[in-house]
Order: C-alpha cells, then structure tokens, then sequence
C-alpha cells in the first residue's frame, strides 16, 4: 500500500515539474464575399499567420504549431472550420485539443479590402489578441500580416521567456538556386511554413538557404503537398505530387444555336470558374449556374464525392428576339425577298416575328441567298434595312468569242473592248457624231460612279438618308440622258459607215 502511495505521489510530482508543450491552431482563413480573394491567395494569407506563430512561439518554448492536416484530422464528423467565428472559434479549438485558436477574416470596406485576425484561449474562451487592417489587394494584406501579426502571437506567451536557436547547422548564410515543380502544376509554394511570393504558382526558380527545409504545396482541389529536402547544391530538382480531392461534373450539352462550352459562363457556389465540359469540384454540396449568350441559364443543385464523375444533361433553350427586317433597291424602292431562318423559309420582306437571338438569318435576291450580318438581344427589336444587288449579267467579248460575267454593282461599267466595224463615212460627220458619243457615254459613266458612290455611304440618320436618295435619283436621270446622248452619238457615227 506505502509502495503505491509513493509511485502516485512521484507522478503527480512528475506532472507537476514537467513542462507540458502548447497547442496552438491557425484556421483557414475566411472570406464573407469568395470574389475578393481567391482560395490559393487565402491559403497563402493562412500560411503566412502560420510562419509568424512559429517565429513567435518556437518549439523551444514547448509551443506547437499545429498544421493543416491536424485540424482537419481533429474536426468532428460533419463540423466545418467555415460553421462559426468569434467565440465559437474557443469551442472549434477545444474540438481539435487546441490550447489557442487563431483566425484571420477578409472583407470589403469602401474600397478596400479589410483583413481581422482574432487568437482566443480555449479553456476560457478569452479574446487575448486581435489586429485588424486594410489593403487594396493581398499583397498589401500581406503587409499587414507582416507588421501586425508578430505582437498578436506575444501576447499568447504571457511571461514565458527561454532562449530560441537560430543557429544555420554549419552552412552559414550560403543559398542555392532550386528548381520547385508540382504535379499537377499551378501550386503555390511554402518553405517552412513560410509563403513564398516568388512561388505563387509551380513550377518556379527560387533561391533556399542551405540545409534541410519542409516544402509544402498548396492547390486548389488537391491535398497540400509536404516533403522535407536537404538543399546542398545549385539547380537541385524538388518535386511534389499533389493528391486529387476533387469530384468531377461532366456537362453534356447540344448547341443547337452554335458556340461551345469555352461559351459557357459557370458559376459555382457564386464564385466563376474556368469554362470546360468538365468541371472540377471538391467533395460537398454545391449551387452550380451556367449562362450563354444564345442559351437561357439554368441552376441546379449538386452533391459531389471525391474520385467521382457526375453528368448533367440538358436540352439548351434558345433565347428569342424579334426581328424586323426590310429589304430595298439602290434607288429606295421597296423590295418583297424570301426570308430565311437556319435554313427554313419563314416570310417575306417586310419581315416582322421573333426568332432566337443566334440564327442564320438569310434573304434571297436575284443573286442567290445572301447572309444578314445582324446581332440581337434577348427581350429587344433588332431592325435591319437590307440593300438589293443588280442581278448580274453577262457581256460579249468578240476578240474571242468568250461569255466575260459582270456583276453589274452600281459604279462598274460594260467593257469597252468589243470592236465595232468601221466603213468609210464623211469626216465631219465622224467626228460630230464621235464627240456627241463620247460626251454621252462620259456622262453615263460619271453618273454611274456617282451613284455607286453614294449607295456605298452608309446614312447615319433619316435627314441624311433622304438627301442620299435625291441624288442618286439625280445622277439617274443624268445617267438616262447620257445614254440617251451617247446612242444618237452611236447611231450617227453607224450611219457614217453605212453611207
């Protein structure tokens, strides 16, 4: 009985003289809006107040930093870091055996981007420290956590003191070049549990001091990467692999209307991702919405494991417009066309109806069907004014005897290579009757230029519009009196040769 009274007493005594190491728990860092930072950039913040605890509360004072892996491993089923803040954060501490708790929180004021950090102690639920600041982008909240972060981790020692080694192992402050990549890339990069800004995506060249370092890799939808390297040399390789966590989604769409799933805009949880027919997705419940130009949009709802594929196939509803579309010579009359819809005859001009916003919409005219290049809107009446084409016609060359295709457009003239015969006539009456032709046909071809000139303008309002059609009814009638100047030319100088 004495034997067991003194071993218990010997215990409690070893209990009491023993100093017992701190645990102290960095949570991820939270954001009330997932637009302001994206989750690599508050992994990087989370890891930078990380690196500051251990600076501040090194081993050799028996506190322990407790790593990410930990506190997920420590987490009760089905409890979230994200479930609480404030006080709940001593209850969240307690869950995972931590003696402090600590975590940073991002929003928006005005402007600016704030940044609050808050370190409770557990077994009282006591506020001991918190800091707060503001920046425009992370690295300006990187700089807080830099000037701030240091007194907020003193005040969870109290009156410890001890003395913290800061020796180099023999190597003094030489540094090699080392090569970092991960597998997947795109990692950012941790030394230490110090955030490399020089690192924020793999692979990547940076300068470590000599010695035997932790690397950590962190990517979104992948478990953080670790390893312990010893550096010892210029150009040493260091390769992480990273472990997929992710479910995929894969979307299976038919685009009736035209585009792609590059097209899409995806959103998941609020937050847009990157456009693809596969959508990556870490394990939970999440709201999916996707969007397209020519598309109505759609959500859902969706429950994701890691390592599984889910797929979401939909039938695409075409988004409609209306459409009036007009159809006019170059002089402004009136003209009634077939109107085409992906192929489909749906009227004639004027065309008045609603069509999805995406068609191919087509009129034909004496040259065949001609595109319409016109971009509608979803709820809105696009109005379109289509100009008719001359038909084109086919001209003579009888140097040859070949057929020579005109597209007779308003400003293009018949070729003047066709060769008339030519008999002896009276040379005064030549000559009258060339220059009369000649005047003709100028006025003819100068009127057609015009015209050709004017129908290219494009009338930026109604005014302009009108004033464009009474000259091109102008140079129609000098056109008219040209030929009709350039024929009795014709004839006459015909008639020279005849007689």
């Amino acid at each position: 009985m004495m034997n067991r009274l003194l071993s218990a007493i010997f215990l409690l005594l070893l209990l009491v003289t023993t100093p017992f190491a701190k645990f102290v728990a960095v949570l991820e860092t939270i954001s009330d809006d997932k637009d302001l930072l994206t989750l690599s950039e508050r992994h990087y913040l989370t890891n930078m107040l990380r690196e500051q605890a251990v600076l501040e509360l090194p081993a050799e004072l028996n506190w322990t930093i407790m790593t990410r892996e930990n506190i997920l491993m420590m987490l009760p089923p089905g409890k979230s870091i994200e479930e609480c803040e404030g006080s709940c954060l001593a209850e969240t501490g307690k869950n995972i055996s931590a003696d402090y708790v600590a975590q940073a929180r991002i929003g928006r004021v005005g402007t600016s981007i704030s940044i609050s950090a808050e370190l409770y102690e557990t077994a009282s639920s006591k506020l001991v420290a918190s800091f707060n600041g503001l920046g425009t982008d992370v690295n300006a909240l990187m700089e807080v956590i830099k000037a701030k972060s240091p007194e907020f981790f003193r005040k969870a020692r109290g009156g410890a003191t001890g003395i913290i080694r800061t020796s180099m192992d023999g190597h003094g402050n030489q540094s090699f070049v080392v090569n970092v990549s991960t597998n997947p890339s795109g990692a950012a990069l941790s030394i230490d549990g110090r955030p490399i800004p020089q690192c924020a995506a793999t692979p990547c060249k940076i300068l470590v001091e000599a010695g035997s370092h932790r690397f950590v890799a962190v990517l979104e939808h992948h478990e953080d990467g670790e390893g312990q390297f010893a550096i010892n040399e210029n150009g040493q390789d260091v390769s992480i692999n990273l472990v997929p966590r992710y479910g995929t989604l894969n979307l299976d769409f038919d685009f009736k209307m035209g585009g792609n799933y590059e097209d899409l805009n995806i959103k998941v949880d609020g937050r847009r991702v990157k456009a693809s027919k596969k959508v990556l997705m870490d394990p939970g419940t999440h709201e999916v919405s996707i969007s397209h130009r020519c598309y109505a949009s759609m959500s859902f709802k969706i429950g994701m494991f890691k390592d599984k594929e889910e797929t979401f196939k939909e039938s695409l509803k075409p988004i409609e417009g209306g459409l009036s579309l007009k159809a006019h010579s170059i002089a402004g009359v009136e003209q009634s066309l077939p109107v085409y819809v992906r192929g489909t005859k749906v009227g004639q001009t004027p065309y008045l109806g609603t069509i999805p916003v995406c068609s191919n919409i087509e009129v034909e005219d004496s040259n065949g069907r001609q595109k319409i290049d016109v971009t509608m809107n979803a709820g809105e009446v696009t109005e379109y004014d289509y100009v008719v084409r001359e038909k084109e016609r086919v001209i003579p060359d009888s140097s040859n005897g070949d057929l020579i295709s005109n597209n007779l457009k308003i400003g293009e003239s018949i070729p003047t290579n066709v060769e008339q015969p030519q008999k002896k006539s009276r040379t005064g009456l030549r000559i009258a009757s060339g220059v009369v032709s000649a005047l003709g046909i100028g006025t003819y071809i100068f009127s057609e230029i015009m015209m050709k000139r004017l129908s290219e303008r494009e009338p930026s309002e109604k005014k302009e519009y009108d004033s464009r059609l009474d000259n091109i009814h102008t140079f129609m009638m000098v056109r008219g009196i040209g030929l009709i100047t350039g024929s009795i030319g014709l004839v006459g100088l015909g008639l020279t040769f005849v007689f």
